[in-house]
């Protein structure tokens, strides 16, 4: 019933209540905890996300999905990074062929410290063919990494773009047409940039009669509207984005839906309202960094702003 009430329906205080009756009678039971640490994670009971991690460790040492979850991606989202890096380590030990948690890894080191060879590396292991869990494919991650690298070229000649597929995650649906539309804009190209958001439009348009309130299908057309410059659609798409449950109620995934609704604000020339987002993301737990800031090009409307500077120079300087 918790897990029911946790993922059914996003009720999570009701999934709490469920799981303190099921640990009455199962206190010992690591997967119980577990489940309990992921509904405090959506509540941002960050305490008690890491108490019942580090009982659920204790009790099931040999499971590596607990420090590859619970603990990496916790630690990430409140930024302890060192500590995120040895969560990861730790269930590779454990799966050496847990591909996600080395991806993962790599992630934390972007937002660390800006490097990117680790996630490059790290998706030069990964087997074409493998699933990466939550981060989706191999060439959905390959595509993000092409993005902050600024490689219009080689995102332009992905043969998931040249066939306009589909890169889909727990946190994104993202048609591969926005890639080249942001490949496009990196090159100046904005003829072919407007056909290929204009075709990404179109895709999520497509999607959204059969997922509606699906706040991923909401971000990616607010993005392609954006990119299409179509300004009162795409900020339609942004009051969506704020009031869905998952931006109000979710301490976990709710910071990428903001993260989205931040970038389609910043193309549409919604400046102050960008930063606004972007504060509040460097001010508490989220996957934002100061160096993914620097790094993505989707934040190229607002980078010369002088509050941006301020605010790269602010939390970049904090531990």
């Amino acid at each position: 019933m918790g897990d029911a009430y946790y993922r059914g329906r996003r009720d999570y205080r009701r999934a709490l209540d469920e799981l303190e009756i099921a640990l009455q009678g199962l206190p010992n039971d690591a997967e119980v905890l577990a489940l309990t640490g992921s509904v405090h994670r959506r509540l941002g009971n960050w305490d008690q996300v890491f108490a019942s991690y580090q009982k659920a460790v204790e009790l099931n040492p040999r499971d590596a999905d607990l420090p590859a979850d619970l603990g990496g991606n916790t630690y990430t989202v409140v930024r302890r990074y060192a500590d995120a890096v040895n969560a990861y380590e730790r269930a590779l030990r454990l799966a050496p062929d847990l591909h996600m948690a080395a991806v993962r890894r790599g992630w934390v080191h972007v937002r660390w410290h800006g490097q990117l060879d680790a996630l490059r590396e790290a998706l030069n292991h990964v087997p074409s063919e493998a699933e990466l869990g939550t981060l989706g494919s191999r060439s959905a991650q390959r595509a993000a990494l092409m993005l902050l690298e600024r490689d219009a070229g080689g995102l332009l000649q992905m043969p998931e773009v040249r066939r306009e597929a589909v890169f889909e995650g727990q946190d994104f649906f993202l048609p591969s047409t926005l890639y080249a539309g942001w490949a496009h804009q990196l090159r100046g190209e904005d003829a072919a940039a407007r056909t290929a958001f204009d075709v990404a439009r179109a895709r999520t348009g497509a999607v959204m009669k059969e997922l509606p309130d699906d706040c991923r299908v909401h971000a990616a057309r607010g993005l392609a509207l954006a990119g299409l410059g179509r300004r009162q659609e795409a900020l339609d798409e942004a009051l969506w984005l704020e009031r869905s449950e998952v931006y109000r109620s979710d301490a976990f995934q709710g910071t990428v839906v903001a993260e989205d609704r931040a970038r389609v604000l910043a193309r549409m020339g919604e400046t102050v309202a960008a930063l606004d987002e972007i504060e509040r993301l460097l001010a508490r737990p989220s996957w934002l960094s100061v160096h993914t800031l620097r790094l993505d090009p989707r934040w190229d409307p607002i980078r010369n702003h002088p509050r941006f500077k301020e605010l790269l120079k602010k939390y970049g300087s904090q531990p």
